[in-house]
C-alpha cells in the first residue's frame, strides 16, 4: 500500500523542507509541480525498508521562490495498483532554521530576522516591514496595523501616543512603511516607537544624534526588501588592472579595467542587530541607496565575526563594488536656488 509517512505541511517555510517520505512495496513515479510547470517527474525504488526518502526539495524550488517569496506547489505520487496519492502546499522563502511551525512563525513575527529584536534608526531613514498570514488568497479580512510612540520634550516629561497605521490585507505578502518621519508630535522629540499587527511586534530606537549613514537596501531571507544603515564609514579602494602590448612598435594600453571596492562599518551595534547584518552579508541582491536612485551592488567581502563576550563591543563590515562595469560616479553640485530665481546665480 502506498502511504506517505513524512509528508509537507499545507504551509511551509523552505528551510523545513528537510525530507519527503513515502512507504511503499513497488515502483513509484513522482512529480513535483509549480502550476502547470513540471519541476521534477521521476520514478524511484523503494529501499529494503519499503521506503522512498526524497531529499533536498528546496534546491527544486529556490529558483521560483526567488522570483516569488511565496508561491504555490503541488505533488502527485502513483505507483501501478495504488491509489494516488497528490497535494498543493504553499512554501515561504525562509533561509534560517525556524523552531517552529510555519503558522506559528507568520503569525508572531514580521518577516525578518530581526525576529522581534529592537532595532536602531534615526530621521531620514527608510524602514519597511513585511508580513503574511501564509495564505495566498482573500480571506475576507483585514489585519490592523498600529504604532505605539514614545515621546520627550525639553522637560524630560514622556508622552505615549497610538497611531494607526491603516490595515492590510490579511493574504500574500504585505509591506508597511513604519519609517520614524511618520511619527512626529509638536514639542516633542521621538524616542522609540513599537508596531503592532496582531500579536506581530517590532520595537525601533530613534538615534536622536542623525549619524549620518550609508543606507543599503537588501533582499532578505525572506526574499523581502529590507534596510540597512551604515553609520562607520566608507573607504575606497580603486583598483586598476591594465594590459598593454606593442601597436606599431609603441607600446600602448589597450584595455583598464577598474574595480572601486567599498568598505562599509556598521560601528558599534547592538546584539539585537547582529542578525541583520548577517542579512545583509548573506544576501544576493542588494543596492546602495542613492538620491538619485537605488544602485545595484556586490557584496565581494565581508567580516561579522564576533564572540560571546560580556564585555563585547562589534562591529561589522561589508565591501562592494557596482553591479555595473562602469566603476566611477560623478557627483554633480546641486543648484543653489530654485527655478525662481535668475539662472544666473546657478
Amino acid at each position: 500500500m502506498l502511504t506517505i509517512s513524512q509528508d509537507i505541511p499545507d504551509f511551509v517555510l523552505s528551510s523545513q523542507l528537510d525530507n519527503f517520505t513515502i512507504n511503499v512495496d513497488k515502483q513509484v513515479t513522482f512529480v513535483l509541480k509549480q502550476s502547470n510547470t513540471v519541476i521534477l517527474q521521476e520514478s524511484y525504488t523503494p529501499d529494503s525498508g519499503n521506503q522512498i526518502r526524497i531529499l533536498d526539495l528546496f534546491s527544486l524550488m529556490e529558483s521560483y521562490l526567488l522570483a516569488s517569496p511565496m508561491t504555490q506547489f503541488s505533488y502527485e505520487v502513483s505507483a501501478s495498483g495504488e491509489t494516488t496519492v497528490s497535494k498543493t502546499f504553499t512554501v515561504l522563502l525562509c533561509r534560517p532554521i525556524i523552531p517552529c511551525s510555519a503558522e506559528d512563525f507568520v503569525t508572531n513575527y514580521f518577516l525578518t530576522t530581526l525576529a522581534g529584536c529592537d532595532k536602531i534608526t534615526s530621521f531620514g531613514r527608510t524602514e519597511t516591514l513585511y508580513l503574511t498570514t501564509g495564505k495566498l488568497s482573500s480571506g475576507g479580512t483585514t489585519i490592523p496595523v498600529t504604532a505605539e510612540c514614545v515621546f520627550v520634550n525639553d522637560q524630560d516629561k514622556l508622552l505615549k501616543s497610538t497611531r494607526s497605521l491603516g490595515s492590510v490585507a490579511d493574504y500574500g505578502i504585505r509591506s508597511v512603511d513604519v519609517s520614524p518621519s511618520r511619527f512626529t508630535q509638536s514639542g516633542y522629540r521621538l524616542l522609540r516607537y513599537t508596531i503592532l499587527a496582531g500579536a506581530r511586534k517590532q520595537t525601533f530606537r530613534v538615534d536622536q544624534d542623525r549619524p549620518v549613514s550609508v543606507g543599503l537596501k537588501f533582499r532578505n531571507s525572506f526574499g523581502s526588501v529590507e534596510t540597512f544603515y551604515f553609520v562607520g564609514g566608507d573607504t575606497q579602494e580603486p583598483e586598476l588592472t591594465r594590459s598593454a602590448a606593442y601597436f606599431a612598435g609603441q607600446y600602448r594600453t589597450y584595455h583598464v579595467n577598474e574595480q572601486r571596492k567599498h568598505t562599509l562599518s556598521t560601528g558599534y551595534i547592538p546584539e539585537s542587530m547582529f542578525s541583520l547584518a548577517d542579512d545583509v552579508a548573506r544576501s544576493m541582491e542588494v543596492w546602495l541607496m542613492d538620491d538619485s536612485g537605488d544602485i545595484p551592488i556586490t557584496i565581494t567581502e565581508s567580516n561579522t565575526s564576533r564572540s560571546d563576550a560580556d564585555d563585547g563591543l562589534f562591529a561589522f563590515t561589508v565591501s562592494y563594488i557596482l553591479s555595473s562595469r562602469y566603476q566611477q560616479r560623478l557627483r554633480l553640485l546641486p543648484d543653489i536656488f530654485d527655478d525662481s530665481f535668475d539662472d544666473t546665480y546657478n
